[in-house]
């Protein structure tokens, strides 16, 4: 039984069990018996209580009558009955094999029983007896001891020894069935012991007799026999995989090794023994750069610290003893955890092809050196044969064929012809690139000014914004929409004078403009800068000025401004710009002129960078004026020096298209746009804009508590008829915020540092300064505390970079420069309830049927652009990675939804507590910082939010997947991100 221990602490536990339960019954019943005893005291000593209080006037004889009656008569008591004289009679009985009463003792009762109204008693009870006094109201007093009657057992009855005898016979059952458990035992421990995992080629049922044997223990010895024969099935199939191993690793015919993650070598193949000389010894504690070296110090580090590699890399090295070139493919090998446990590296002899790569990289560095001079001559003989042809072309295009006879207008015809086919011939064989060339083929179609204003200004958002500038970009409402020109060579114009005065503004801004000016205005610019060119050349441009306006006399002008607030130029280096772009020398010419002018310092920034930007850095001045000429048009320039430039590109209106920008819409003219904007430029644009669609406006640069109270007058006026408006410049309300913190340090600096007498004067000023900036900024703040004002902030800088207190307090939100048609849509989508509340349901039916039907439809589509983008979902975007935060939220804008970004789990609990109302579903990422996606998608379900969340995860397996699910995600979806399959989660689980 020594060896079966746990069938004897089975036994023991339940022998003990028996035992407790004996002793608990026992316990119980013995005190059930002293519970009656005691309540048989209590009892008699009640009806001693009543018979005694039935006498009126008793006296010895009437109390012996009472202790005669049967109630008292087998209980041992000590009664004193003391009369109201003073005269005490004692009465005592004891029952067989008790002791005598001693003494005589007058009970002190605590406890009061209940009395009639004819006498009072009290009684206590103790283990062995009741102490009871019963005082008449004749005097009487009576104070009785009663024994409790002692434990009477009867070992005869059932009641003793029927439990014993029951908790015998089932520790004899318990007892049998020990040892019947212990032959079963006996049994399969010999089985198991005769069990071989080499022995076993088959199944074999277990030798067990059923009958004899509990299922338990016939379903373990089929299981150990299941088990037996798959060990043996593994056994053989583990033997068979390692002759295979053996036979793959130590012949392969490349070295192959393996590396611990500290860097020490734990096996390497005889291929690898036999390239390095090397036998393999477990003892040895080889290392990596015992055998190779790499070139380059980068990769060297990366061999000696193997412990920080996480991905695979394939490197170049050389034998540390042969010097021969290998591949070395090194991968990391994870344990389940995610933390390196070693390395597995394969080296590739590649000598040969690292000498035939350096041959053929010294034969490409000569052909390379060829082809350079080839490129050279090329464009010298080129630029040479075309200024001929290009000064042909030029001489000929002017000559009106008006003025010519019929002869002399074929001649002119043919000449055209035949030196346009030499210039086109000449171009495709030299294949000279379409910057390089001042005269090309051009693609001339109709091209969208305004998109391609937006277009060149976007392009330059990102260096405003880096430069702390402001961008301003204005196409005026009688503007031509489309002109015939050629797309690429105006969009490389602008861009480049846009680059230009980004480039040498510091401060301030950079402005771009669309308008139309006529052709006397045009002529009088050309003639103006013509003259002021020829005052030093002496070759006359009198004949250009009167082909051109001949040319165009029949055309309005399309102005593009580009005007900035940089470093300017000054009038002497604008003459000697506008000389370099109208002269003609030749390619030779030019490069001497700017190898000269490379050793001498500049004069002038803007001059430098026109003529060193002309080939290598871009389009170049030069370039763009010539591109300017070949479109029918011009560049003007116009600077002041300290206070900015201004660059006018004019080009013809060849078959311009009016087609609106700005839609005339009815229900904007029941706006009042309220605008407090910083820049002077911006403000003047708006104004021009409200005029044209008939907007009411009040736009300022500043604003005050006068001037505010003015606007509040005029507002109350208009309270029924238009709905208000307020559209705020970012960039004035921090002006404001910080001019006030200036003055008050300013002030504060002043008053310490003059003299005494003239403290009061300098303490007024500066008291004077900051109230006027204290007024300002109460005013702001008095309209942005108007919940009823609907309010749009508009700024340079990115919504995120915004106080999140400034954007709470407002409705929308644009950057700058602003686009004039979401600018319209904000302006509608915001009023519309108000203007709904304001106009009558049979007036915006007589407006709708007064407009036209394109306008009708314009209103509905950006309402209801509006409404889709105030109502679209809000999605948040758990991810820890910059760059899948970015496609993340580029994706969601796309299928038209909002996002917010959580970088970890804890950030993603504090953005549900703030916007749980709005977040719709939740994208987790699953290993993040901090706290990661599950353990916040635990804490989600913890509090007993059901939003869905989609799991995102790199690790597409079937566990993954079980592990999102088991802590309450909805979904799972795989990097990188399937654009449909999101779009089909979010269509599932948000509804519409």
């Amino acid at each position: 039984m020594q060896q079966f221990q746990s069938l004897q602490r089975l036994l023991i536990f339940y022998t003990l069990t028996l035992l407790a339960m004996l002793s608990v019954y026992y316990v119980t019943m013995f005190y059930e018996i002293r519970q009656d005893s005691k309540q048989d005291s209590i009892e008699s000593f009640y009806e001693l209580q009543y018979e005694i209080s039935e006498l009126a006037n008793p006296d010895n004889t009437d109390i012996k009558k009472v202790l005669k009656k049967p109630f008292i008569k087998d209980i041992s008591y000590q009664l004193i009955f003391m009369m109201p004289s003073g005269q005490t009679y004692i009465h005592r009985h004891t029952r067989p094999n008790e002791g005598e009463f001693r003494g005589i003792t007058f009970p002190n009762v605590i406890t009061s029983l209940p009395s009639s109204s004819n006498h009072y008693s009290a009684s206590t009870v103790n283990n062995n007896s009741l102490i009871g006094t019963i005082e008449l109201e004749s005097g009487h007093k009576i104070y009785t001891i009663l024994r409790h009657k002692p434990l009477d057992i009867n070992w005869t009855s059932y009641r003793y020894w029927l439990p014993l005898m029951i908790a015998i016979m089932f520790f004899t059952m318990a007892l049998l069935y020990t040892l019947k458990r212990r032959a079963n035992w006996e049994q399969l421990l010999v089985y198991t012991d005769e069990l071989s995992s080499h022995a076993k080629d088959a199944y074999i049922a277990p030798p067990f007799i059923e009958k004899k044997t509990t299922a338990e223990f016939l379903r373990l010895g089929h299981a150990l026999s299941r088990i037996s024969y798959q060990l043996h099935n593994n056994h053989r199939r583990i033997t068979t995989l390692k002759h295979r191993l053996d036979r793959l690793v130590d012949h392969a015919p490349l070295p192959m090794l393996m590396i611990m993650r500290h860097g020490q070598i734990s096996f390497f193949n005889q291929r690898f023994e036999q390239v390095f000389a090397t036998p393999f010894q477990s003892d040895s504690n080889y290392q990596l750069t015992d055998f190779v070296f790499a070139e380059d110090e980068t990769t060297q580090a990366l061999l000696s610290k193997l412990a920080e590699l996480r991905v695979t890399r394939t490197l170049l090295v050389y034998g540390l003893h042969n010097k021969k070139a290998y591949q070395l493919h090194i991968t990391p090998w994870f344990g389940e955890h995610g933390q390196v446990h070693g390395f597995t590296v394969l080296l590739n002899n590649i000598n040969e092809m690292v000498n035939q790569s350096a041959d053929l990289q010294q034969r490409n560095q000569q052909l390379q050196r060829q082809l350079d001079e080839f490129n050279t001559l090329k464009s010298t003989l080129g630029h040479d044969l075309r200024l001929p042809l290009e000064a042909m072309i030029d001489t000929l295009e002017p000559i009106d064929p008006i003025t010519l006879t019929v002869a002399q207008n074929e001649i002119l015809n043919t000449l055209m012809q035949t030196s346009h086919s030499m210039l086109t011939m000449l171009n495709d064989m030299l294949d000279i690139g379409e910057i390089e060339v001042r005269k090309t083929r051009l693609n001339i179609e109709a091209v969208d000014l305004y998109k391609l204003g937006q277009e060149v200004s976007q392009s330059v958002v990102e260096r405003t914004k880096d430069q702390g500038l402001e961008l301003l970009y204005f196409f005026t409402p009688d503007s031509p929409r489309c002109i015939d020109t050629d797309h690429k060579r105006l969009q490389q114009i602008l861009r480049y004078l846009l680059d230009n005065a980004v480039k040498f503004t510091t401060a301030g801004y950079v402005e771009l403009t669309i308008d139309t000016v006529s052709n006397a205005e045009v002529l009088f610019i050309k003639n103006r800068t013509l003259i002021d060119v020829n005052k030093d050349s002496n070759t006359p441009k009198t004949t250009e000025i009167n082909n051109d306006n001949a040319s165009h006399s029949a055309h309005d002008w399309v102005r593009f401004s580009i005007k900035d607030s940089g470093i300017g130029i000054d009038i002497a280096k604008q003459h000697q710009i506008l000389t370099y772009l109208n002269q003609s020398n030749n390619q030779n010419n030019r490069q001497s002129q700017n190898s000269n002018q490379a050793n001498k310092p500049s004069e002038n920034q803007h001059l430098n960078y026109i003529q060193n930007n002309s080939t290598e850095k871009g389009l170049g001045l030069n370039n763009a004026n010539s591109f300017a000429r070949l479109l029918g048009g011009f560049i003007e320039i116009k600077s002041t020096l300290t206070k900015g430039s201004t660059f006018n590109l004019y080009l013809p209106c060849k078959r311009p298209n009016y087609q609106l920008v700005y839609h005339l819409n009815p229900h904007l003219t029941q706006i009042h746009l309220l605008a407090v904007i910083k820049q002077p430029l911006r403000a003047e644009h708006l104004r021009r804009l409200c005029a044209y669609l008939s907007i009411p406006a009040t736009i300022s640069t500043f604003i005050d508590r006068s001037a505010l109270q003015q606007l509040r007058e005029r507002l109350a006026k208009e309270e029924q008829s238009l709905a208000p408006i307020l559209l705020l410049d970012y960039e004035y309300y921090e002006e404001v915020n910080i001019a006030l913190t200036n003055a008050k340090d300013i002030g504060f600096e002043k008053t310490k540092s003059i003299k005494t007498g003239d403290i009061a004067t300098e303490h007024k000023k500066a008291e004077d300064e900051v109230s006027v900036h204290i007024d300002r900024q109460q005013a702001l703040n008095s309209l942005l505390a108007d919940t009823a004002l609907p309010k749009i902030l508009v700024s340079m800088k990115a919504e995120r970079r915004i106080p999140s207190i400034l954007l709470d307090r407002c409705d929308g939100f644009l950057n700058k420069p602003i686009d004039v048609a979401l600018l319209l849509s904000e302006l509608l989508r915001l009023t519309l309830p108000v203007r709904q509340t304001l106009i009558q349901p049979e007036k915006i039916q007589e407006d709708i049927q007064e407009n036209t039907q394109e306008n009708s439809i314009q209103l509905i589509t950006a309402v209801e652009e509006a409404s889709s983008e105030t109502l679209a979902p809000l999605i948040l975007v758990v991810e820890d990675s910059l760059t899948n935060q970015k496609i993340a939220c580029k994706i969601l804008a796309k299928l038209g939804y909002r996002s917010v970004v959580a970088e970890d789990g804890q950030q993603a609990l504090d953005k549900l507590k703030e916007q749980r109302q709005e977040i719709a579903l939740i994208l987790m990422d699953c290993r993040m910082p901090v706290m990661d996606g599950l353990q916040a998608t635990q804490a989600i379900r913890a509090q007993g939010d059901d939003i869905p969340i989609v799991a995102l995860t790199a690790n597409n397996t079937e566990e993954d997947r079980s592990a999102c699910l088991q802590v309450g995600m909805n979904e799972f979806l795989a990097k990188p991100i399937n654009k449909l399959k999101l779009q089909q989660i979010l269509q599932t689980f948000i509804k519409s």
